[in-house]
């Protein structure tokens, strides 16, 4: 780990309480191990192809460079990953099935670009780091963290719910493919940047 997890967790994560039994909510569930792996691969794809110059340049006041997504990729990877392995698995499990947003919903929501998610300010990039590959190995130490919690912990992180600001009731797992879907997100974000500019890598 290349950061301090805990200094970064979030807020808005870890005030969350456990929530009351309610109805179910029918809906197939998202193979999460896979789509953390099939987000994890797009995302390394994207980086290979950003140009040096991309990295500090900024497309238009007000937006993120490449090098500022990477650090909110960074920062949103450690503070889930902490908020569901050091809180919301400390729970104890729904006394029943809750309510909750179906898995299918977490992956549209959280890859569609057109509704723009406002990051809780500790989330926000501040030049924390300025070398692409530091924060690159980052993100890569923490997904493999969260594929260890999807593969290990299974039924336990389905069987505890809690509120996602933009997302609503989501169980552990759902944490997990929210992280997937955010990781999607960016990376059409940073191929969108880089479109028709091509470079050598630097993430190495």
């Amino acid at each position: 780990m290349l950061y301090a997890a805990s200094h970064i967790a979030d807020t808005a994560f870890v005030g969350a309480t456990p929530q009351p039994a309610a109805r179910a909510v029918s809906g197939a569930r998202v193979d999460v191990v896979q789509r953390l792996r099939a987000s994890r691969e797009r995302l390394r794809a994207v980086v290979r192809d950003v140009s040096p110059a991309a990295w500090a340049s900024r497309p238009a006041d007000g937006r993120w460079t490449a090098g500022e997504i990477l650090e909110h990729l960074a920062l949103t990877e450690w503070s889930v990953v902490e908020f569901v392995r050091g809180t919301l698995l400390t729970w104890p499990r729904a006394a029943g099935p809750l309510a909750h947003t179906p898995d299918a919903e977490v992956v549209r929501a959280a890859t569609d670009r057109t509704v723009r998610m406002e990051a809780p300010e500790r989330l926000l990039p501040s030049g924390r780091w300025s070398r692409p590959g530091v924060m690159c190995a980052s993100i890569d130490a923490a997904r493999d963290a969260a594929l260890e919690l999807a593969a290990a912990s299974g039924e336990a992180l389905r069987a505890r719910f809690a509120p996602h600001p933009q997302l609503g009731l989501l169980d552990g797992a759902q944490w997990l493919l929210f992280l997937a879907g955010h990781t999607e997100r960016h990376a059409a974000q940073l191929q969108a940047l880089t479109a028709g500019r091509r470079g050598r890598s630097i993430a190495a």
